[in-house]
């Protein structure tokens, strides 16, 4: 009944063929009363070779068909091993070849889904001979354009795997590896898994030699963006560790991925991958029981946070073959490299333990370098690596090492100072220190200090090496404790050496903030007891080359600090520091270096009560501080250096007498040399020397007060009347005041008739600016003028008449309508009524 239909099949019209195949579904497998199995077979048989023919049908809906009509036989049919020697060849003929013969991707589709039910419905004798021709197949249709001819290929792969002997896939399972590798890439992230999953079937049942070639490939699905492909990935990783046959010997090359995946971005996948090892150390203590039995009897397994046995083994053993490869990723030029292989590193120290040590040559300049790294997360995550070692590493082994790299980086050795290897290895040093145990390392506290106060080290003007040096002061302080207290001189000087030299107000603060720490090693929060301790010893290490500092020399600068912050401290040690002051303000210093030491001092000065004469010794250093500091600084020299130096001597005499402490009597010997330099610097050039200079005379006179000679006095006027001529009214208003402590300091009693030449001069002078065009200096005039005036009244009157017709002022208000006075008028009238 069916023959018809059978010959139909081979019928030039596609009509035919199409209603053939149709037919024979429906009066078959499609039937509402099912035929038996016998019946089935028997027909199976007869149509198999026909409809195979039409796998190659030109048109589509006739291959569609036949496909479908053969699926439906083949789970309902039993004896495959009759029609399998011309299905497979088929099936391999329209999808193995170089070139696509099966244009219609469903079409490709429904042939991978046909062999896959033979994986699932035939046993392993019956498909085990069709290996060459599954191979050829599937490594066509993985590399198939179409998404899901990719992802059921894999899946066909997987069941073929699994059904026929792994020693029969061996012969061939290589050959998968290529185009598995091709489509790992691809845009889909499903089929990315279908092939993991594919490859770790592929590797496990066949031979694992092609896992060297994956590796690159399978690290950078470790770094998918996908996180399901991380996951699924992870999980192979994980099953590999514990099934494949050989795995022993390839440990060392898994276990780098499968850590890697408790470095993901993704909590969960952080938990699954620490799980899932987890087994794996667990299955490793099982497996390898009487060789560990010795450390599973000590082993906590309530110990918070610290990985089991096995998997710390399991690192240990094969940490020597992964940290070669690893140190060279960390300098790779890719971020994403460095970024995981830092973070890998730190998964791989936690479980290497003190097995590090053995290692520790290799890891430290790794670690130095990646600290350099200008990614901020790559040298973080390699200070979190330089902590775990400190922490299992005993000190006898890496401070010696480490500090021989500081002495390296920082010049010493004869080698090349450089500032960024300084700062990763002082980085190093302080991460390592913080983790350190106290105890193990109090024998070496004295060695790291004393190498750490080395010139080359604690000089350095480099913020980053500064910042990693306070890291390492603060690590020692909060690991040692009171243990630190013998070194706490270093420490300090250290300290101030970073304070000193800082370009950063926020480091200072901090500095600021580690000195009450370091003083509570004295039971004392009070920094100014460690400036009591040390402050003299500094300053006599300072003081050995003082005489060749120059305005830059980081000496100099640290000394300056600790004057400006050592407070009433200082005023117990004059005896050094004036020393070192008064030999940098030579005048045959370098003019900036004198200029710096200047203002030092007159900011020292100002506040001399709590600063330089807090223990009242100051004052027996002041006749030495104005002859060897400040009279020499005063000399005229041509040039702007020599004049700035004259306004800086002049300031810092300023300072002196401000406050409070020179008296006449200590001034006396030098008083005319003194005021020799004042009268000179009163006429100076420069407009401040001249502003300060006028000070600096009012407040001599007003400390010398009636103690200075007629003759002396007389020897001012003329610079005085200059300087109301000045074109800086600031300069005039001081001067002004300058003249009303100049009438006071006349002696008593004072031969005026002897004088009158001297005050007919100075009153006539002081006459000329009442009529000057600033009603202020008008005002300062006449108060001057009512204190003048009391020397000889007579003679001032005199003076007045002889010069009221030439004030323009005063010609000027006859103009004025009635009732109106001049402001000159006014102002002549109050010194004629005032007299």
């Amino acid at each position: 009944r069916l023959q018809r239909d059978i010959n139909c099949l081979e019928d030039d019209d596609r009509s035919t063929r199409k209603r053939a195949i149709e037919k024979l579904t429906s009066e078959t497998v499609g039937r509402r009363d099912q035929l038996s199995q016998d019946d089935l077979q028997h027909i199976w048989k007869a149509i198999i070779k026909p409809l195979l023919k039409r796998y190659s049908d030109p048109v589509e809906k006739c291959r569609q068909l036949s496909i479908k009509l053969t699926s439906s036989f083949i789970s309902k049919v039993k004896n495959y091993g009759d029609f399998l020697p011309y299905l497979i060849p088929c099936i391999r003929s329209r999808l193995a070849t170089p070139e696509i013969i099966e244009q219609s991707e469903e079409i490709r589709l429904q042939l991978v889904k046909l062999l896959s039910n033979l994986c699932n419905l035939c046993t392993s004798d019956d498909l085990a001979v069709y290996l060459d021709d599954f191979i050829a197949i599937l490594q066509r249709c993985i590399v198939d354009p179409f998404p899901d001819v990719k992802k059921e290929s894999c899946q066909c792969v997987i069941g073929y795997a699994n059904l026929i002997p792994s020693e029969k896939f061996q012969l061939q399972s290589e050959s998968l590896t290529k185009p598995l590798t091709a489509s790992l890439a691809h845009q889909h992230s499903k089929v990315r898994i279908a092939c993991l999953k594919a490859i770790g079937v592929t590797l496990q049942r066949g031979t694992i030699s092609p896992l060297n070639d994956l590796l690159p490939s399978l690290a950078q699905r470790m770094l998918d963006h996908s996180p399901s492909v991380r996951s699924t990935l992870t999980e192979i990783l994980a099953n590999w560790m514990m099934n494949l046959l050989d795995r022993y010997s390839y440990f060392h090359k898994i276990l780098p991925l499968l850590l890697t995946s408790q470095t993901d971005e993704l909590p969960d996948i952080i938990e699954l991958g620490k799980n899932l090892y987890d087994k794996v150390g667990e299955q490793y203590e099982k497996e390898n029981e009487e060789e560990l039995k010795d450390q599973l009897e000590f082993e906590n397994p309530t110990s918070s946070g610290r990985p089991r046995l096995g998997c710390r083994v399991l690192v240990q053993r094969n940490f020597s073959k992964v940290l070669p490869a690893l140190l060279r990723d960390a300098a790779d030029w890719t971020l994403i490299s460095r970024i995981k292989s830092t973070a890998l590193l730190h998964v791989l120290l936690i479980h290497a333990e003190d097995h590090v040590t053995q290692h520790i040559g290799n890891l430290l300049p790794g670690l130095y370098k990646a600290c350099q790294d200008d990614e901020k997360v790559v040298a973080d995550q390699a200070e979190n690596c330089a902590k775990v070692v400190g922490k299992h590493v005993h000190p006898d082994i890496f401070v010696k090492l480490v500090l021989n790299a500081i002495k390296s980086a920082s010049g010493g050795g004869g080698t090349a100072a450089s500032a960024s290897s300084l700062a990763s290895c002082l980085r190093v040093f302080a991460a390592m220190l913080s983790e350190c145990d106290p105890e193990k390392l109090a024998p070496h506290l004295q060695t790291i200090c004393s190498n750490l106060c080395n010139r080359d080290i604690c000089l350095t003007e480099q913020l980053p090496c500064q910042i990693q040096l306070l890291h390492i002061i603060k690590a020692i302080i909060a690991n040692a404790g009171s243990n630190c207290k013998p070194y706490c001189k270093d420490l300090f000087k250290i300290l101030i050496y970073i304070m000193a030299l800082q370009s950063n107000e926020s480091l200072r603060h901090q500095v600021e903030e580690t000195l009450p720490e370091l003083a509570s090693c004295y039971e004392t929060n009070d920094k100014l007891e460690l400036y009591k301790l040390f402050l003299k010893d500094l300053l006599i290490e300072l003081k050995a080359g003082h005489d060749l500092w120059v305005s830059s020399s980081p000496e100099r600068i640290v000394f300056e600090c600790l004057l400006r912050t050592s407070g009433p401290v200082i005023g117990q040690v004059l005896d050094v520091a004036i020393p070192i002051l008064l030999s940098n303000l030579n005048p045959e210093k370098d003019p900036e270096l004198r200029l710096k030491f200047f203002t030092l001092f007159s900011n020292l000065l100002i506040n001399a009560n709590i600063t330089l004469n807090s223990e009242g010794n100051f004052v027996s250093y002041i006749e030495g501080v104005i002859a060897d500091a400040i009279i020499t600084n005063c000399v005229w020299k041509a040039g702007r250096a020599p004049a700035a130096m004259r306004t800086a001597a002049m300031s810092c005499l300023w300072a002196l007498l401000q406050s409070g402490l020179a008296t006449y009597e200590q001034l006396m010997d030098l008083l005319d040399e003194i005021l020799t330099k004042v009268r000179s610097c009163i006429d100076d050039d420069n407009q401040s020397t001249r502003l300060i200079s006028c000070k600096v005379l009012h407040k001599l006179l007003q400390t010398c007060q009636d103690k200075l000679n007629a003759d002396t006095l007389h020897d001012m006027y003329p610079d005085l009347l200059k300087r109301l001529d000045d074109n800086s009214n600031e300069i005039r208003t001081v001067v002004g005041k300058t003249w009303i402590t100049y009438f006071s300091s006349f002696p008593s009693p004072y031969n005026r008739s002897l004088y009158s030449a001297h005050l007919k001069a100075i009153y006539s002078g002081l006459l000329i600016h009442l009529d000057d065009p600033y009603p202020k200096i008008q005002e300062i005039v006449l108060e001057i003028l009512k204190h003048g005036g009391k020397l000889h009244p007579s003679l001032l009157k005199e003076e007045i008449e002889q010069v009221q017709h030439r004030h323009r002022i005063l010609r000027r208000t006859a103009q004025l309508p009635a009732g109106i006075e001049g402001r000159g008028l006014v102002v002549i009238l109050q010194a004629k009524s005032m007299i």
